[in-house]
């Protein structure tokens, strides 16, 4: 559930990001015929938040033509966008949780310790040419998310999926996708790991670094340690949890 704090931030960001689409000035009764759908604003309300950027320096008064979006105000939209995310992230966070207890989420991912030690041994032995090439392209869509400010909960799966499938060993694939279905710890993990600050890619290109260069070894064991590490995040997490209330 998103807070009231949210949908301040969210009104300002709006109504900043409207302002920056014109490059001529724009008056309060143009932004309430924009806004009042969602916000249900009056003319008076967008009018002092307008005054309210003014003395912020995130706009510019041109006479009674309007105003226009200033240097500090675009500084301003890319920081709210950004905490706009955090709120987002948070929120899919707890939903995710709703549906993934701690133990529930622990035991999936040994689980997936036990199969992943061995698709990714098998994938280091078998990959072809053109399945670590698409390892490398996921890395890369992986990274231009995290860039992006975004979490790749989807791309985090075809990863692990790649995987699998390079294995040739499609017993080990199916029952590694019957325990992705099992509840969302999928999106679970990838959210703990981001609250807590782990990196989420950077375990991803050792895998594939192992794989490339043939090494089952040391394929498997940095699939051990990354699911390891989540693992010790979601512990983490929850003991960050008690310790709040």
């Amino acid at each position: 559930m998103l807070t009231k704090d949210y949908e301040q931030l969210k009104l300002e960001h709006d109504l900043l990001l409207h302002l920056s689409r014109y490059d001529t000035p724009v008056g309060a009764t143009t932004l309430v015929l924009v806004m009042d759908k969602e916000f249900g604003l009056s003319q008076a309300s967008i009018g002092r938040k307008l005054m309210e950027f003014d003395a912020l320096g995130y706009t510019e008064s041109v006479g009674r033509k309007g105003r226009v979006l200033a240097t500090t105000g675009r500084e301003r939209l890319q920081s709210l966008e950004r905490e706009l995310a955090k709120f987002r992230d948070n929120a899919k966070l707890m939903q995710a949780l709703l549906v993934s207890d701690k133990q529930s989420l622990i035991d999936l991912l040994v689980a997936r310790r036990a199969l992943e030690r061995e698709t990714v041994w098998l994938a280091a032995q078998h990959a072809t040419e053109e399945q670590v090439n698409m390892l490398w392209e996921s890395i890369a869509r992986q990274n231009k998310l995290m860039a992006d400010g975004k979490i790749p909960i989807q791309e985090d799966r075809e990863f692990h999926e790649l995987i699998a499938k390079a294995s040739g060993n499609f017993i080990l694939l199916h029952a590694l996708q019957l325990v992705w279905g099992e509840g969302a710890h999928l999106p679970a993990t990838a959210l703990i790991r981001r609250s807590v600050g782990s990196e989420l890619v950077v375990d991803h290109q050792k895998i594939v670094e192992c794989i490339a260069t043939g090494s089952p070894y040391e394929a498997a064991s940095a699939m051990v340690t990354h699911i390891n590490q989540m693992i010790e995040d979601v512990h983490k997490y929850y003991d960050q949890i008690h310790a709040q209330q």
